[in-house]
């Protein structure tokens, strides 16, 4: 009896001491909170980011298998948002906008990709600033294909799915992601698209045959998909050109094993080329003209050894039309062109190339001896550019050459001796780089199959030879601006297809042959007025009422000491 009041009092003690010690516990953890709210008074904990319901979609194993096998550069999904909450939490770094937010990188801040900015509060937000959320969210819960990581094209679906909502799909002119608004219209109105959302038409130009596509983002297999070809399942070709493409181009288009051409030019494409595109070892066409991208060109793009056309011309300055579909404006950032030394010594590795435009952008550099490696070339165009160097001697080794284009730069030395080895060669043109000096090799006039020679504006001298008669297919010929002597050649008449001369603003002088004269008769004569199609130093002086040189037959007359010029009314 005694054990048992016994136990029963040690048993209420340390029910006791347990109150106690909770109250005391309560009270001290309610006390450092206090303490803790008044040191930080003026910090705010910004609200954690609003996370859909988890469903088994979420818990598949498609995103975990995206981020290991599709996104670029280490990044997982989770990161994206963690990189939201460090940048609302205040912990960004500053400084010159190259800081990095959770393993995304936010460039020259004119970038949309994976910018995480300071103004963003809510998760929703960041979902419809970053194109690869987006996108997860569609192969997720939208896409009606529903993959499974076992799935062949999950990847392939998730990255054509990624780059539609990179390029703000449903403003394209053409076969787009169908905006909510316009599908319900189509379902009361009717359209030529059978009430179908998931196609759409597009009128071939050449043909005038109207043909029906899938749309970008349908439910329809990625392959068939408008702009899109495939080869085994695999997506070969994406040509996207004049299609109002608003946006970037996102990493994850490297991760397109056997993609063979993209084509997105004429579009509204900005920021820079990633290295990633040195991924696509199988690309043989990349067409990236007129859109507003700049930048350093990747040094990983000398990887794309099987590469036949290059084309990056058109990327300075540009002025696009970027309307989205809700007729508002996009904001392209200012372009100053493709940067970097492109025709340096990697250029050799491109072996097979057959044709490279880079035409008003900011390449610098020289072009490298390495060129004459490229047997395959047949048009090399780098107009407007800022190349400073000599034409080197091995260019002229490039013996399937029909286009070589150099204008606008600041070449230095003269004309290839040996530039006559190009015997394939129609068009020439290096107009317009003032340090062009020397006479005009023999070996051009072998040039027999030339159409169009360019060389005005440069500090040429020396006279036009009487072989100038050799190049009976010549139909454009611009000499002016620079310190050719001596007189016109008679066998020029011989070319009886030019349409276009001009020899003014230099010291050729004397007088127009008569058999040069007799041309206008045929084909170097034009309709229009204020075309000038032969134009020379033939305006009298005010002084002497004497011309420098004679012509009866020009279309317009400049003084040769003044530069003042006119258009002569000739019938």
């Amino acid at each position: 009896y005694r054990n048992r009041r016994f136990q029963a009092y040690s048993a209420l003690g340390l029910v006791v001491i347990a109150v106690i010690v909770t109250v005391a516990v309560v009270v001290t953890t309610q006390k450092t909170k206090e303490k803790n709210a008044a040191n930080n008074k003026n910090f705010v904990q910004p609200s954690p980011p609003t996370l859909a319901p988890t469903t088994s979609r979420d818990v598949s194993g498609v995103k975990e298998f995206l981020e290991r096998n599709v996104l670029f550069g280490n990044i997982t999904f989770d990161s994206i948002v963690a990189g939201y909450v460090n940048a609302t939490a205040g912990n960004t770094t500053a400084g010159d906008g190259n800081s990095t937010i959770g393993n995304v990188t936010l460039g020259d801040g004119n970038s949309t990709m994976g910018n995480i900015t300071e103004d963003m509060t809510t998760f929703a937000e960041l979902e419809a600033e970053d194109p690869r959320l987006v996108a997860l969210d569609w192969i997720l819960h939208q896409d009606a294909m529903q993959l499974e990581v076992y799935d062949d094209n999950l990847s392939q679906r998730y990255i054509m799915g990624l780059l539609a909502v990179a390029w703000d799909s449903e403003s394209w002119d053409r076969c787009g992601a169908v905006v909510e608004d316009d599908a319900e219209n189509m379902e009361e109105t009717g359209s030529t698209l059978g009430n179908d959302s998931s196609t759409c038409t597009v009128t071939n130009n050449a043909t005038g045959l109207v043909q029906i596509f899938q749309r970008w983002l349908s439910d329809a297999d990625e392959c068939d998909w408008y702009g899109v070809l495939c080869s085994g399942g695999f997506v070969r070709s994406i040509e996207l050109a004049e299609n109002n493409l608003i946006g970037e181009i996102v990493p994850e288009l490297g991760m397109l094993p056997f993609l063979q051409i993209i084509d997105l030019s004429s579009n509204c494409i900005f920021g820079t080329i990633p290295s990633s595109i040195g991924q696509l070892s199988y690309l043989t066409n990349m067409d990236l003209k007129d859109n507003g991208l700049s930048g350093n060109i990747p040094m990983e793009l000398f990887n794309l050894t099987n590469l036949v056309k290059l084309d990056l011309s058109y990327n300075v300055n540009y002025d696009g039309n970027c309307t989205r579909f809700d007729g508002t404006e996009k904001e392209i950032p200012n372009s100053l062109g493709l940067e970097g030394m492109i025709l340096d010594s990697n250029i050799g590795r491109l072996e097979y190339l057959q044709d490279i435009d880079l035409t008003d952008n900011y390449f610098s550099g020289s072009i490298s001896p390495e060129i004459g490696k490229l047997k395959q070339l047949g048009r090399m165009v780098v107009d407007n550019n800022v190349f400073k160097s000599t034409v080197p001697d091995e260019i002229t080794q490039l013996i399937n050459l029909k286009e070589l284009w150099l204008s606008m730069n600041y070449f230095t030395g003269g004309i290839p001796e040996n530039i006559g080895a190009l015997k394939s060669l129609e068009s020439f043109s290096m107009w317009e780089n003032e340090d062009l000096t020397g006479h005009i090799p023999d070996s051009l006039y072998d040039l027999t199959m030339l159409e169009d020679l360019h060389l005005f504006r440069n500090s040429f001298s020396g006279s036009i030879s009487t072989q100038i008669g050799r190049l009976t297919k010549l139909k454009t010929l611009t000499l002016a601006e620079n310190n050719f002597t001596g007189t016109l050649p008679t066998e020029l008449g011989l070319c009886q297809d030019l349409e276009f001369l001009r020899i003014e603003m230099t010291d050729i002088e004397g007088s127009a042959p008569k058999e040069v004269c007799d041309l206008t008769e045929k084909n170097l004569f034009s309709d229009d007025r204020d075309k000038e199609y032969f134009k020379a130093d033939c305006l009298e002086d005010n002084v002497t009422m004497v011309a420098f040189f004679v012509c009866d037959c020009c279309s317009s007359c400049c003084d040769h000491d003044t530069n003042v010029c006119t258009i002569l009314n000739r019938q």
